[in-house]
């Protein structure tokens, strides 16, 4: 491998006291269960589901699910990537796609593993408690979630988490991205997006940026499916990377590299070009979806039981501890300013 070049401006965003394990260490995460000091960290995932719905909120099917059964299915999954280490997930399902935050803190409860959950529209999916919501007012309802609490609970969300349709956000989506930079910025939380287009995530930077979001709290999932050089465009200008269908078979739904060695040499490259810091990996696996015919076939225990020594054997142990772990937590840090 190449030696690594200078630090770019992204990797700049970390000063030194930062990177040291003691301040990393003092890190702390905001879970369903409470905060989450990063030094109880063991390993962690940055982008799983435990339950998914995309029926839509206006659908009388939407979450009209058996909730023991699909409790007892997410508890035992759980379990499983707690065997393997596992005890902090970033779930990403959010407002519009069913959510369920007690059924998560149950879950978190049954089986040791601490979640992360967000707030935040999936694409233009209508809640109606936000339809007709002015843009701050929809920024004040996320703020609420990540202050005080989610869904009536006290359970409060990490992050948020925005989407839009693949080519390009609608006038109704542009509102939800609005809202999420204006809360995201003012309670100093990591703003994701759901983003396998690299021409759609520059256009959602932009209006991020318009909004005074400063992309260094930026988390581009699905990076995979764009190019390298898109990759490295965007991670220079301070983003986090996710490449986040490890374990696929194939990508059905955004297409792109999937394969563990097309994985690996994506992993390797941007490393040569510094970006080790901004990198993050997991399987995007959904334990639970409704309706069922849209389950996909993806194994959120992958990671850790195939891919992790894969890894290590390409870039070592103390890089792929980074990538794995230290850069999810930094990434999903709880917000300093709630």
């Amino acid at each position: 491998m190449k030696k690594s070049k200078p630090q770019s401006r992204a990797d700049r965003q970390f000063n030194s006291s930062t990177r040291t394990n003691a301040a990393l260490e003092s890190v702390k995460l905001r879970t369903v269960t409470g905060v989450l000091q990063a030094k109880r960290v063991k390993n962690a995932l940055a982008h799983e589901h435990m339950f998914t719905d995309f029926c839509g909120p206006d659908q009388d099917a939407y979450m009209d699910v058996n909730w023991s059964n699909k409790l007892g299915a997410a508890v035992e999954s759980a379990a499983v990537l707690r065997a393997q280490g596992v005890n902090l997930v970033i779930e990403w399902t959010n407002i519009g796609i069913g959510r369920n935050v007690l059924a998560l803190r149950s879950v978190s409860r049954q089986s040791d593993v601490h979640f992360v959950c967000p707030t935040g529209i999936y694409k233009n999916l209508k809640s109606p408690a936000l339809a007709d919501l002015a843009i701050s007012e929809v920024a004040g309802h996320f703020v609420s979630e990540l202050t005080k609490g989610t869904d009536g609970t006290g359970i409060r969300a990490g992050f948020v988490k925005t989407a839009c349709t693949e080519s390009g956000p609608t006038k109704e989506e542009v509102r939800f991205l609005r809202a999420a930079a204006i809360a995201a910025k003012e309670t100093g939380a990591a703003l994701g997006f759901h983003g396998p287009q690299a021409s759609t995530t520059r256009a959602v930077a932009k209006i991020l940026k318009k909004e005074g979001y400063a992309l260094e709290r930026f988390v581009w999932a699905h990076a995979q499916v764009s190019s390298l050089d898109d990759n490295k465009r965007l991670a220079d200008r301070g983003a986090f990377l996710q490449y986040d269908a490890i374990g696929a078979h194939t990508d059905q739904f955004f297409g792109g590299p999937v394969s563990d060695e097309a994985m690996l040499s994506r992993l390797e490259q941007m490393i040569e070009a510094g970006f080790e810091h901004q990198i993050m990996l997991s399987t995007d696996a959904a334990v639970c979806i409704n309706p069922p015919a849209l389950q996909y076939d993806r194994n959120n225990a992958y990671v850790y039981r195939y891919f992790e020594q894969k890894l290590k054997q390409r870039i070592g142990s103390r890089r792929t501890r980074k990538i794995l772990r230290d850069n999810v937590v930094v990434a999903f840090r709880h917000p300093t300013k709630s």
